[in-house]
This record gives structure tokens, C-alpha cells and sequence, in this order.
């Protein structure tokens, strides 16, 4: 991508990377260091300037970026900021789909001293206005035509902006008071004022501080309007310092993964732009369409997905058996029945017994492994899910195939993790583990049961809304709005969100989320909203898997009153789901009903499907009513 090597500031001393020393002296005595992430970079590329610092994959093989590479386009882009008016605490909004350019021009923009905020891909032409427009950002860099097209709608709703850059071609369609550029420009004029001030950039990169602010991540506004978390570097460094708890070979060996989720999002940021800085990551970027071969051409030794990809993955490997010759079929269900019995014994506490650990080590050389290298993961030794409630099906399933799939939990306001399941391997489903080995993260339970963070690690308020930091903030204390279980070893259980809660109209409180994840454990879910609030009792808005909509209607219906019955029989009455209705259409962002990141915003699914929750209601009663006139026959 880049060709030219960085050039040499002052030599210096410096640590690289930053948390190298992490497991030798002890998580807890790590103290952030006066660096900011655009000066680690700096630091990386005078201390190991040939050593890959990422790479972008090309349809065939992943191209390095080295460090030295990356700091000489990260200070062209500073530069190029700077002679476009750019200046200190300024924002700069990126919109493209992750990739190294993404990476550089967010360094680049710290360098700079300003601000960068990300904004998703797919968000609407309102959504950017909102938060374009929310952020202030002066100057927008977007990824190809189809994102200048949407910024161009909504530019003269933005008196801010003044600039727009493009990583692919030149942008086209503003207002004559938007200057327009291509990536490449940007980069040539950095070089032209390089050229006449030499001594610019350090002047730049110095007046940086570890407590200014380092990003502004928009959280997905699945409860309202879209808020701008501020991390500084001081607090994204305590973030990073959880990859170093879970991860420790982290700090010290090469560790690859692959990157094709938004960078706009706090967690794909973490790992994917500012992690690498501090530790020996490697993330290779690729596209979407990209991923399969991808992974297959990297095979990263670490992951951190959303349990959605993580059931995809294993969608398609169990498909890829069914296709496979009857010989690997049947030697897959023999190794499936010895992978059950270790999942059986790891359950229950157990020692796994000599023989049946040595029928399992066979298992996995001659059936899993072979079977994990056709999806590019046999090098994962542990992996991590997080954003989302994970079936135990899919979690208990990768762990019989040999993969360690763990658990975590975070929040744009925490950034990194607060909770995870760090403290022993092959953990059982049902947890989002405990907290941090670090006594400076702390958690605790509020008198309702909802889950209380503190640590220096926590974002520094919304931005320009002190009222909703306000009502966040108990003090220390972030509240998380996620209602929790913790039992006596400190195991954290989610059981619903605050602002979810159901209230029937009988009283009873009810956290929707648990019926939810149990509905889309069936083939035949793919999306669940249950519905109650207000009203006798629970019903539940059903969108089925392609699988399920591929079969005749009334056979669908049959399966889907089948597991509404059948998940009844565990429950007490209140909880019980009384009907339900298939959608008639897929969720939309552009209707609301979802947010960029893919959430769903309960209240505008409810709106948009209200005639069928009405019915639901009315012809439940109907039934209810049905059934006690038979009883009366």
C-alpha cells in the first residue's frame, strides 16, 4: 500500500510495543503511559520499522503495511489535514468499510491533533446527517462513490463541513463550499507542506496528550438518538490492557487476525485499529465477500466475533459435512460421539480419563482439525464472542470441535471488557464470565439487579450531552443498564436489558431476552421480538430462517406452534408465550426498525407491526375464551 519508508525522528528509548511487559511485571502495576496512540506509531516505526504492522488482503494474498510505511503515510495525511484548515480538537468523520486506509487516515487524523468519529457504511443519508452533523465533523472521508453520493444529499443540512476526501476517486455532487479531494491528494499535499515545514508534523505529534480525546464512537441508538462516547488515550490503553489479560501471547509472539466488520464500532476498533499499536497483533483487512477465503489464506490464531458470525461459520461447516463423501460422514459421527462425552466430563468437573482423552486427540486430528482448516480457524486456539446473546448449541458445539470459545462483555462507554470468562478453559455456556484480575476494575449490582462498572477504562461523558452522561454516571459508577445475576464464585449472568423489561398489565416484570434466545436456538428462528408490555400476557413476533421459509406455509406454522408449546412447558404461566405471528417482511434500518450495527429497536418494530400485535391480542383472547367454552361442554 505504502512504499516509501517513514522518515527518522530523534532516536529515543521507548518500550515497543507498549504493553511488551505487561505479564512479566503483573496487570495491575500497568500504569498508562504518556504516549498517544499516534506517538506509539512514531515509536514503533524508529524501533522495528520493517516489522508488519497489518495488511490488507488483495482477492488472492495479504499485502504488509510495515511500521515504517504506516508512519510515513500516517504523517502525510496529518499534513494533508492540517493544509486543508484542519486543527487541534477538530473532528474528522470517516464512513468506509474497514480497511488500511481506514486505519492510517484515523492515525492520521490524531496526529493532527482532531478528533476522528466513525460512522457505519450502511447507515442512511439521515443517520449520517444526524451524526455528522451531532459531531460537528469539518471534514468527512468516505470510501467510494455510493458514500459520497449519500454524504452529497445531506451536505447543504451541514454547515460544518467543509471538506471531503475520498479513498476511491474523486468525490463528486457537493456544494461549492465543500472542498473535494482523493485519498492520493490528501497525501500530496501533506508531502507539499511537509516540504516547505519540515519540522510541522513533530510539532503536531507532540502537542498531542494521553488524556485529549482519542475517538468518538456513536453507540447504535437502539434506545433512543445516537450518543458520542468519548474515549481518551488514557482510557483506551486501560481498554487494550484487557487484550493483554485474555490474550497474553499478545504482548509478546505475533498473533494474526481478520477484519472485515466496521471500524466505526467500538469493539472492531479496538482490536482492529488501536490494540495492534500496544501489542503484537496482526490484523489483515479484507471485505465482506472476502472473508471465506480470507481466513482460509490467513488462518488468524485469534478472534473476537458477534455470536451471529460465529454461527454462521458453523452453519456452513455443517453443511459442508452433509456434502462431504459417506467415509468422512460417518468417521465425523463417531468423533462426535467421543467429543460429547468430553463435553459431558468437562460439564461436570471432571478429569477428562487417559482413554478417552487419547479417542479425542484422534478425533480432532483426523475429523475437526481437517474440518476447521477447510474454514481457515484450525490455528484458534481459544476464541471470543461478545455483543449478543450466544445459544449454548453454538458455544457448546465449537468447543466439542476443539476451539476454547469464551465469552466477554463491554460497552462502547467501557470499551474494552470488563467481564469475561479469562479464568479456565472450556468454560460452560450460560455466563459472560467475571471480572477483570485488576482490583481497579470493579464491579457490583444496583438494588434492581442491574450492573454497575467502574474503572479507568470508562469513557469521559457523552458528547455535548451532559444530561445523558448525567444519567449514566452514579458517581464512579457507569451504569450498563444490563440486569444481571452474580453467583457466589462471581460468574456473571445477563438475564435482560433495564429499559427492556416487560410489565404486563397484570404487574409482572419480565426481561424478554432469555424467551428470545431459546426461540432463535430452533432452525427456524432467525429473529424473535416478544411482546407483553401493557398487556394480559406474552406474545412474540417471529421472523423465520431461510430454512424455515423455504417450507409450505402451514407446515411453518405447525413447527413454530410446536416450539412456542414446547418452550411453555419449562415455564411458569406468566412467562409463557400465549401466540404468535410470523412477519410479513425482513427488519429494516431504513424503517428504524434496526439500528446501523444491527440492533433491533424494540419500540419502532412494535409501531411498525401493530396491527399484528393487535390481532395476536385479540384473537389469543378469542381462543382463550374458545377453549373455556369447550371445557364447558
Amino acid at each position: 500500500m505504502v512504499t516509501n519508508p517513514a522518515p527518522k525522528a530523534a532516536a529515543h528509548t521507548r518500550q515497543v510495543p507498549v504493553l511488551s511487559g505487561v505479564p512479566d511485571s503483573g496487570v495491575a502495576n500497568f500504569e498508562a503511559v504518556k504516549r498517544t496512540f499516534a506517538q506509539m506509531v512514531q515509536d514503533r516505526a524508529e524501533v522495528e520499522p520493517e516489522e508488519v504492522a497489518f495488511c490488507q488482503w488483495d482477492g488472492t494474498r495479504a499485502i504488509p503495511t510495515t511500521w515504517a510505511q504506516y508512519a510515513l503515510a500516517m504523517r502525510e495525511v496529518a499534513l494533508g489535514l492540517t493544509a486543508l484548515g484542519v486543527a487541534r480538537g477538530d473532528r474528522v468523520a470517516i464512513m468506509a468499510p474497514g480497511r488500511g486506509e481506514w486505519v492510517i487516515t484515523a492515525l492520521g487524523i490524531l496526529s493532527a491533533g482532531a478528533i476522528p468519529v466513525g460512522v457505519y457504511p450502511m447507515s442512511s443519508a439521515a443517520e449520517v446527517r444526524q451524526l455528522v452533523g451531532h459531531s460537528e465533523a469539518v471534514v468527512m472521508v468516505v470510501g467510494d462513490e455510493a458514500d459520497v453520493a449519500k454524504i452529497a444529499a445531506v451536505a447543504r443540512e451541514l454547515p460544518a463541513l467543509r471538506a471531503m476526501i475520498s479513498f476511491d476517486g474523486a468525490p463528486s455532487g457537493l456544494p461549492e463550499t465543500v472542498v473535494s479531494k482523493t485519498w492520493a491528494d490528501l497525501r500530496g499535499a501533506g508531502r507539499a507542506l511537509d516540504a516547505t515545514n519540515p519540522a510541522l508534523f513533530d510539532e503536531l505529534l507532540d502537542g498531542g496528550d494521553i488524556d485529549h480525546t482519542a475517538a468518538l464512537f456513536y453507540t447504535s441508538g437502539s434506545t433512543g438518538a445516537p450518543k458520542g462516547v468519548i474515549h481518551t488515550h488514557r482510557t483506551l490503553q486501560y481498554s487494550i490492557l484487557g487484550s493483554a489479560v485474555l490474550n497474553p501471547e499478545l504482548t509478546k509472539t505475533r498473533r494474526d487476525s481478520v477484519s472485515f466488520l466496521g471500524l466505526s464500532h467500538v469493539s472492531p476498533a479496538l482490536s482492529g485499529v488501536f490494540s495492534p499499536i500496544m501489542t503484537r497483533g496482526v490484523v489483515t483487512f479484507c471485505r465482506l465477500d472476502q472473508s471465506s477465503e480470507a481466513l482460509r489464506g490467513v488462518r488468524p490464531t485469534g478472534i473476537v466475533w458477534p455470536p451471529r458470525l460465529h454461527e454462521k461459520l458453523l452453519s456452513g461447516a455443517l453443511a459442508a459435512v452433509k456434502a462431504s463423501p459417506t467415509s468422512f460422514q460417518e468417521a465425523y459421527e463417531d468423533a462426535m460421539q467421543v467429543a460429547r462425552e468430553v463435553a459431558a466430563a468437562r460439564r461436570r468437573g471432571d478429569a477428562v480419563p487417559a482413554a478417552l482423552q487419547a479417542r479425542y486427540d484422534r478425533a480432532q486430528e483426523k475429523v475437526f482439525l481437517p474440518l476447521r482448516a477447510k474454514l481457515g480457524v484450525d490455528r484458534v486456539g481459544v476464541a471470543w464472542t461478545a455483543s449478543g446473546a450466544m445459544t449454548p448449541e453454538v458455544h457448546a458445539l465449537w468447543q466439542m470441535w476443539g476451539v476454547d470459545l469464551r465469552e466477554l462483555y463491554g460497552t462502547t462507554e467501557t470499551c474494552g471488557w470488563v467481564l469475561a470468562q479469562w479464568d479456565r478453559a472450556f468454560p460452560p455456556p450460560g455466563t459472560v464470565g467475571k471480572a477483570m484480575p485488576d482490583p481497579r476494575f470493579v464491579i457490583k449490582t444496583s438494588s434492581e439487579g442491574e450492573l454497575l462498572v467502574k474503572g479507568p477504562l470508562l469513557f469521559r461523558g457523552y458528547w455535548n450531552d451532559p444530561e445523558a452522561t448525567a444519567e449514566v454516571m452514579d458517581g464512579e459508577w457507569y451504569r450498563t443498564g444490563d440486569l444481571v445475576e452474580i453467583d457466589a464464585s462471581g460468574e456473571v449472568k445477563l438475564i435482560g436489558r433495564a429499559k427492556d423489561i416487560i410489565i404486563t398489565s397484570g404487574g409482572k416484570t419480565i426481561s424478554p431476552q432469555p424467551l428470545e434466545v431459546c426461540l432463535k436456538a430452533s432452525p427456524l428462528v432467525e429473529e424473535a421480538v416478544v411482546v407483553g408490555d401493557g398487556r394480559k400476557y406474552l406474545t412474540v413476533l417471529i421472523w423465520p430462517t431461510e430454512k424455515g421459509s423455504r417450507l409450505d406455509r402451514d407446515v411453518l406454522q405447525e413447527g413454530l406452534r410446536a416450539l412456542t408449546e414446547d418452550l411453555n412447558t419449562g415455564l411458569a404461566r406468566p412467562l409463557q408465550l400465549k401466540d404468535f405471528r410470523i412477519a410479513p417482511r425482513a427488519l429494516s434500518p431504513g424503517a428504524g426498525e434496526l439500528t446501523a450495527k444491527g440492533t433491533i429497536r424494540r419500540a419502532a418494530v412494535l409501531t411498525s407491526f401493530s396491527a399484528l400485535v393487535d390481532e395476536m391480542y385479540s384473537a389469543a383472547e378469542h381462543n382463550e375464551f374458545a377453549g373455556q367454552a369447550r371445557l364447558q361442554e
